[in-house]
């Protein structure tokens, strides 16, 4: 396991570390543990040789960034104090033989040399990440949209040649961008990539759901592994396609995966959902009379935060754009789940048991923080859980105190902590940094604090020497910058939650998809303190919409406020 006595051992014996990072669903670890890890002089080397660590990528995100070589399984050879000599990922039994008896040889004749190179190394690399803040500007996100276009596949969709992945996060920057600019060569592309993905080998016809990626340019032949992350937020790209193109039939898939993850991750007794399911590859070529007879492959039931919150949002996302109320239920049960499973009061847990107690030495991760305030925002804009809000800007907060830096601005991806190698190093990641400030700019957007604002575009200016290196997967961070170049728009609708026209405000509100729209149900004798903060009269049935600091008159009728909804839409040039 993971932790300092591992390392300390290490020192003492004078002998490297053998870290193995691999997955549940992973297949080539599986198979590595057969044939590798299973061939006796491999095993003979390792136990007298080094002091082994297993770590699950899952289960321990801040080491796998650190140590990861390209892939599942990573074989990494370290120091006793954790940087990295030699490694790769899967590595057959004879190739294995050699590490395992190389490097060795090569730590114990060699150490003193080796160790001050490794420092200046680790120094330079230190160095190059160092962050290069800048400007935010509109051409940022027109630089990110052309590296896409670049790596678009015309013939088959997607993005790149093979392996091909989905790819949520460059989707849903494509959908923003479309809702911005109504570009048509946008729309086919999205067109052409989600119908692709749906209708290949990528998906799962019989009992829906997504695989991880496919092997092949043209979508045929997949790695079967499903899992959460992946098709939480495939269900979130596929229910906002519906809603922004209501006759192209992606109602289907979004009901399709909420099919297969309710069958298969759901756990009724941890009101949440398992992480992932294996890949089986004869499972998957069966039928379903087959599939029965041969038995589902393993499912991961341990519950992951991020995860979790990821599947909450895109659940939310789904009763929207689906018109249902049972989606929406079900995120209400998971956000309660997290809140009492993975939240102590200070720090959220990054993996927790079906009940408490928590497990886990992990908590205060960014990438947790990100994913549960952007879905409890999500359950504030449903107009029906109006503490939500105040619980966001209490998490964020949080995360804030603990993540933030308070010299240079931006995230770090976990708090301080004296921890052994490389984990001792706080890292500023580009994703989860832009995501960060993403929920930072709504939830500037909902509370009129601009605080919140001021903490996201620090952030995001932190990466504007730095994004181009990152190639598409700058993505998430080109979706916070458009949204942070554009003037906010704020619905608010005044009204009793029974008031049929305040439900018929709120419902245009809640359709409008708007790239960088938030909306806000008030309700006077719920909501008293909120009214008399933004000045609205409690006694009128009525929305607003408001953009930047600038509100409309007082709209009562619903084509009104469609009307104008349109009007500033057109704040955002068309292409």
């Amino acid at each position: 396991m993971w932790g300092d006595d591992a390392f300390r051992e290490a020192r003492t014996a004078d002998k490297p570390v053998l870290l193995a990072i691999s997955a549940v669903w992973c297949h080539w670890c599986h198979v590595m543990d057969e044939t590798s890890y299973s061939d006796p002089e491999v095993i003979s080397g390792v136990n007298e040789r080094y002091i082994p660590i297993r770590v699950d990528n899952d289960e321990r995100p801040d080491v796998n960034r650190r140590y990861n070589l390209g892939g599942w399984p990573t074989t990494a050879f370290l120091t006793p104090n954790g940087e990295i000599l030699n490694g790769a990922t899967y590595i057959a039994p004879d190739a294995m033989r050699h590490y395992v008896t190389e490097v060795a040889d090569i730590w114990r004749d060699k150490s003193a040399e080796l160790e001050p190179r490794i420092r200046e190394l680790r120094e330079h690399e230190t160095s190059a990440h160092e962050q290069r803040p800048g400007d935010l500007a509109p051409e940022i996100a027109g630089a990110i949209g052309a590296l896409i276009r670049g790596q678009y596949d015309p013939e088959y969709g997607g993005f790149g040649r093979e392996p091909k992945f989905p790819q949520p996060k460059l989707l849903r920057f494509l959908i923003e961008e479309y809702r911005r600019s109504m570009s048509d060569d946008v729309a086919r592309m999205l067109h052409k990539t989600l119908g692709a993905m749906a209708s290949g080998g990528m998906y799962d016809p019989l009992e829906g759901g997504f695989f991880r990626y496919s092997t092949t340019r043209e979508w045929g032949v997949p790695h079967f592994e499903k899992m959460l992350e992946d098709n939480a937020e495939l269900l979130w790209i596929y229910s906002e396609a519906h809603r922004t193109f209501p006759s192209a039939g992606y109602d289907r898939v979004a009901r399709d995966v909420m099919r297969w993850m309710d069958a298969v991750l759901w756990r009724e007794d941890g009101r949440a959902f398992s992480g992932s399911q294996d890949a089986d590859e004869r499972y998957y070529t069966l039928d379903a009379a087959g599939r029965a007879a041969h038995g589902a492959p393993f499912v991961d039931r341990r519950l992951y935060t991020s995860w979790n919150a990821l599947a909450a949002t895109a659940y939310i996302a789904a009763a929207n754009a689906l018109g249902e109320a049972a989606p929406r239920a079900r995120a209400v049960a998971v956000m309660n789940s997290i809140a009492e499973r993975a939240w102590d009061g200070s720090t959220l847990a990054h993996v927790g048991a079906a009940a408490p107690p928590l497990i886990g030495p992990v908590r205060g991760l960014l990438t947790d923080y990100v994913a549960v305030v952007a879905a409890i925002l999500d359950e504030y804009e449903t107009g029906e859980r109006p503490r939500a809000l105040a619980a966001a800007a209490s998490l964020a907060a949080s995360m804030r105190a603990q993540l933030e830096d308070p010299a240079a601005g931006g995230f770090w991806d976990a708090p301080e902590r004296d921890a052994p190698g490389r984990l001792a190093v706080r890292e500023k990641p580009i994703e989860d940094g832009a995501a960060a400030a993403d929920v930072l700019l709504r939830l500037a957007a909902l509370t009129g604090d601009d605080r919140w604002r001021e903490s996201a575009t620090r952030a995001l200016r932190g990466f504007v020497g730095e994004y181009r290196q990152s190639g598409q997967f700058a993505a998430a961070f080109g979706s916070a910058v458009a949204r942070a170049l554009s003037e906010p728009r704020l619905v608010v609708v005044v009204g009793p939650a029974d008031d049929p026209v305040a439900t018929a405000l709120w419902q245009i509100a809640s359709q409008s998809d708007d790239p960088a729209g938030a909306r806000q149900w008030l309700v006077p004798g719920r909501d008293d303190d909120s009214l008399a903060e933004r000045g609205y009269p409690p006694d009128r049935v009525s929305a607003y919409v408001c953009v930047g600091t600038t509100c409309s008159a007082p709209i009562a009728a619903p084509a009104d406020l469609s009307g104008e909804l349109a009007r500033v839409r057109r704040r955002f040039p068309a292409t």
